[in-house]
């Protein structure tokens, strides 16, 4: 073969060897990348200035910004922000920064028993009317804008919300506790006058809402709560359903007992799992109140969906399944199917934080349950039985004595991906939460930045429709954005 006519044969494989894989490689660039943010981020760095930042780094077409931060108030160390966004970090603690970032209507709060927290001018942008100021900045560089909600608990909402203390859930023993319960119609009706008030007085594309809670029986088996709710809108759902009240409580009360002997190192007469069983077997109506319990939930965001759309057809309503529901609580799991929720979901985001579930494995999880129902097996075996559970490699998933360094691998983000894509089956969305820069215990949890991209696209990979760039927009390092560009438009 002659020279030139090697080397017009040689390139023309190559083309169409890169042909090939092109055709192979999703179309990354045309599906949703979200990304999550605080609200203040946008006007501490300036509206325009990191709308540009995220769309040039990691080529977002989605901001999902709090609307609301009953959670927490944003107010983390200085050490876990990101330093390299070009635009000097405030110190987040000591701020006065508004908790409700929309500007309430009254006249959707007619027949709601709970306030929002007022905001007055001591307030830091009281002035400011934020998720209105976004729409023509976001039109401009064609981008979608979603309100994003968790909802909270504990001294924040007791302090910031008017009335909270008169829907909060009461345990076995008839105690309140700092927590709304979702049977209650006060809480329930507030959600629906909230959505509603967003989507009539702004232009949203879209609405992502999250509870982070595990139920009560995981609630007593991992941390030794006092098991809830007790109140009486649970008491009259429960006893409609056919269950006992009476031999609920009792039973609960029982494991209760049960648990906190465990914590405190007294041993179990005739082994620890069996004892679990023995009153699960006794009380099945633990299990039925467990799951009515869950369903609740459910019914909040079946309303929750249904609002939206009767005001806004074609926005997206989705939900925030956080990483104890996506990735270790098997009774979550068991309750409900993502093919379930799918039937009043545009897309559901399951947590698949890679990197920051290698410490809250060891310390969240298999700490906990070793001080409780897995106290007979070594921490190892437990490790090994979880991957067992989960569907995780072990052998490239971390070892125990590497879970506080590691994380866990892109693979981790392609099986949990996967399993949402098929248990959906097409009947909603998935946007599998894809997180980097999560700290842990105060200080930053470094990610790589080759595994933040490997991570995106193992996630597509696996047949996810878009990502969401996660935790939060202000933890994230600039190399890692990019990466998180890299991935999206294939570079």
């Amino acid at each position: 073969m002659k020279r030139r006519d090697f080397i017009r044969q040689t390139a023309g494989v190559s083309v169409l060897a890169q042909t090939a894989a092109a055709q192979q490689r999703p179309q990354i660039a045309d599906k949703f990348i979200g990304i999550q943010m605080g609200p203040h981020s946008l006007l501490d760095e300036g509206i325009d200035r990191c709308l540009d930042m995220i769309q040039d780094t990691a080529a977002v077409n989605a901001v999902l910004v709090y609307s609301q931060t009953y959670h927490m108030e944003m107010r983390r160390p200085l050490q876990t922000l990101a330093q390299d966004h070009g635009v000097p970090v405030k110190e987040m603690r000591g701020r006065k920064l508004p908790l409700v970032w929309m500007k309430p209507h009254d006249d959707y709060y007619s027949g709601a028993v709970l306030r929002h927290e007022k905001i007055d001018a001591s307030y830091e942008y009281a002035d400011r009317d934020l998720f209105a100021e976004l729409v023509e900045p976001m039109k401009k560089r064609r981008m979608k804008l979603y309100a994003r909600i968790l909802e909270g608990s504990g001294p924040i909402a007791m302090r910031s919300i008017a009335n909270f203390s008169s829907v909060l859930i009461h345990d076995v023993y008839g105690r309140p506790h700092p927590i709304a319960c979702w049977n209650n119609p006060n809480y329930k009706n507030w959600w629906i006058s909230t959505v509603e008030d967003m989507f009539r007085s702004y232009q949203l594309d879209g609405l992502q809402w999250g509870a982070e809670r595990h139920g009560p029986l995981m609630n007593v088996l991992l941390n030794g709560t006092p098991p809830f709710c007790f109140c009486e809108h649970c008491q009259s759902r429960c006893r409609l359903q056919g269950i006992n009240v009476e031999r609920a409580r009792k039973g609960f009360e029982e494991l209760y007992v049960s648990v906190r002997a465990l914590q405190q190192g007294s041993p179990k007469q005739g082994g620890v799992f069996t004892g679990l069983l023995r009153i699960l077997l006794r009380y099945p109506e633990v299990l039925a109140w467990e799951y009515q319990y869950r369903m609740s939930r459910e019914e909040m965001a079946q309303a929750i969906y249904g609002t939206v759309k009767s005001i806004k057809p074609d926005a997206q309503v989705g939900w925030h399944v956080d990483h104890q529901q996506s990735s270790w609580d098997q009774v979550y799991r068991a309750e409900v199917t993502y093919g379930e929720m799918a039937a009043y979901s545009d897309f559901i985001k399951p947590i698949v934080y890679h990197d920051i579930l290698g410490p809250r494995i060891r310390w969240w999880y298999l700490d906990r349950l070793q001080k409780t129902v897995l106290s007979e097996i070594p921490l190892d075996e437990s490790l090994n039985l979880y991957y067992a559970f989960f569907g995780y490699d072990k052998s490239t998933e971390p070892s125990l004595d590497r879970l506080d360094t590691t994380g866990f691998s892109p693979d981790y983000v392609y099986r949990e991906t996967k399993r949402t894509v098929v248990e959906t089956g097409g009947k909603a969305k998935v946007y599998p939460g894809i997180g980097f820069d999560v700290p842990w215990n105060g200080q930053h949890y470094p990610s790589d930045p080759e595994r933040v991209r490997q991570a995106i696209l193992k996630g597509f990979e696996a047949g996810a429709d878009g990502i969401l760039l996660s935790r939060e927009y202000d933890e994230m390092r600039l190399a890692n954005l990019k990466a998180a560009g890299r991935a999206v438009r294939g570079a």
